[in-house]
């Protein structure tokens, strides 16, 4: 029996394949992008479309912000990218807020409460500016920044001063009576502040998520090259499989086929599928397909992920923090120091003392390089959540501490006494302290009544929406587009244009 050639077996892989690869081109663009397009949050399917574990996480995870107005603890706001909603007896029933001028609700990225004069305000940060409340969410109003994507916020050196983060890169202080705005100018962190080496886990995710090799947006126009290809290499696979059958059997049929107009097409097919996205998205697409095979048995690879580090040698531009372009991911200022304020980023806590010139990376516990995701700030303390290291608790001058049983990746913290924190993660409250140690708070949150395309997506991409087990499935595509890349470098090798 003739063993089959290069050729059929590039292109019977192809088109078993074709479908499902679009699929996680289309999905893995539009996640990528998840803060460009508010539709993703504020829209999406009825929950009785989607399986069950999917249904409660979309609707529960939404609600990434909660927090307490400091005057009156009967009133709680609750929020995130799908909107802001308020209650006025302590999240037993919830209101959606008002936002004035407004039709839909902006995403909302963080939410903080003030006291002034014996009453409280509330700020929020948006991706359409900082927005202020003085009736506990009720109704709010912009305030400063409009247009503008707030990514963080929080509290400056004095009652009247705010500290905000614009996109993930640029730092601002805003002093909201009498109104100013001023923006740090950031230096990049000195070479000496930066991590000896970062863990495996942390590469393959920046990788396969877009942040993994240049400084933003470079990393993300990249896999965005590769998504399009991984869009256009099936469509001219399958026309280049079609189009001649088509033809022939018109020919058989006794039509006239235009001999000039089949050559242009083959011709054009072939150097769109081949030479330019073929070739120039070869390499994107191989990390891609490779990390996510890891990452769907990041459990199974959790151990090895996590000892295993990538040294300063071996790391990528992106890691150098020669630019904090969408680095910034929380941001934490400092009671009566104007100067001073404390970045969270991936490769760990940096702090300032002189508006962002030079920067000191702060020592941890459980090592100083891993995602600093969330801080916030009440009083003298400083609650930090992180991702791949514990959550930590600061009080004024002293040494940070773990804050043990608070959950993954806590996305907000609420002061409620001189010791009592509430933190809210993806799997709901958690109450307690340092000392008497943190347990479940029952809670009641708003309800979305869809699930939002977000979810509908990532169900879509991990094959989850399908059955728990689709991840094994995943993987032979992702081996088929190897193979493909491999496959169609070698023919191209040999017929490089036409």
């Amino acid at each position: 029996m003739r063993r089959p050639s290069l050729h059929r077996l590039h292109k019977w892989v192809g088109l078993s394949a074709a479908a499902w690869l679009v699929v996680l081109a289309s999905t893995g663009f539009l996640l990528d992008h998840r803060d460009s397009w508010r539709w993703l949050w504020q829209d999406g399917v009825a929950l009785t479309w989607m399986p069950h574990q999917l249904a409660h996480k979309a609707s529960s995870e939404p609600f990434k912000l909660y927090q307490i107005d400091p005057l009156n603890h009967a009133d709680h706001i609750t929020g995130g990218q799908s909107g802001l909603w308020w209650s006025s007896d302590a999240g037993q029933t919830w209101q959606a807020s008002h936002f004035i001028d407004r039709i839909q609700a902006p995403q909302v990225y963080a939410a903080l409460f003030t006291v002034s004069d014996s009453s409280s305000e509330m700020w929020l940060a948006t991706d359409i500016g900082v927005w202020h409340s003085e009736d506990s969410g009720r109704t709010v109003h912009v305030f400063a920044l409009a247009g503008k994507r707030i990514t963080a916020l929080t509290q400056g050196e004095a009652g009247n001063s705010l500290l905000g983060v614009a996109d993930r890169s640029e730092v601002f202080r805003l002093n909201t009576r009498p109104a100013s705005l001023v923006w740090a100018r950031l230096s990049p962190v000195s070479q000496a502040e930066l991590p000896s080496s970062i863990t495996l886990s942390r590469f393959v995710r920046d990788l396969h998520y877009g942040r993994g090799l240049f400084t933003a947006p470079l990393s993300m126009l990249w896999s965005d090259l590769a998504a399009i290809a991984l869009l256009v290499l099936p469509l001219t696979g399958l026309l280049f499989f079609y189009l001649p059958r088509r033809w022939r059997r018109k020919k058989q049929q006794g039509a006239e086929v235009d001999h000039r107009h089949k050559r242009i097409s083959i011709r054009w097919l072939f150097r769109l599928h081949a030479p330019l996205f073929g070739v120039l998205a070869c390499i994107p697409l191989l990390y891609l397909a490779i990390t996510g095979i890891i990452l769907d048995h990041s459990d199974g690879f959790a151990n090895w992920l996590k000892s295993t580090n990538v040294t300063r040698s071996w790391q990528t531009p992106v890691y150098t923090l020669n630019s904090w372009q969408d680095e910034i991911s929380s941001i934490v200022g400092y009671i009566a120091e104007p100067g001073k304020f404390s970045l969270g980023t991936r490769l760990g806590l940096y702090t300032t003392t002189d508006n962002g010139q030079h920067w000191q990376r702060e020592h941890l516990p459980s090592g100083d390089a891993w995602y600093i995701w969330s801080l916030r700030r009440s009083g003298d303390q400083i609650f930090l959540g992180g991702m791949g290291g514990p959550n930590l608790l600061k009080e004024g001058q002293g040494s940070w501490q773990v804050a043990k049983g608070t959950g993954h990746m806590p996305t907000d913290m609420v002061r409620l006494s001189e010791h009592d924190w509430w933190v809210k993660g993806h799997h709901g409250i958690k109450l307690g302290s340092l000392t008497q140690g943190f347990h479940d708070e029952a809670i009641v949150l708003p309800r979305l009544g869809f699930a939002p395309w977000f979810y509908v997506l990532d169900g879509l991409h991990s094959g989850l929406i399908f059955h728990e087990q689709w991840k094994w499935l995943n993987d032979l595509f992702a081996l088929a587009a190897i193979f493909l890349v491999i496959t169609g470098l070698l023919r191209w090798w040999r017929k490089k244009w036409i």
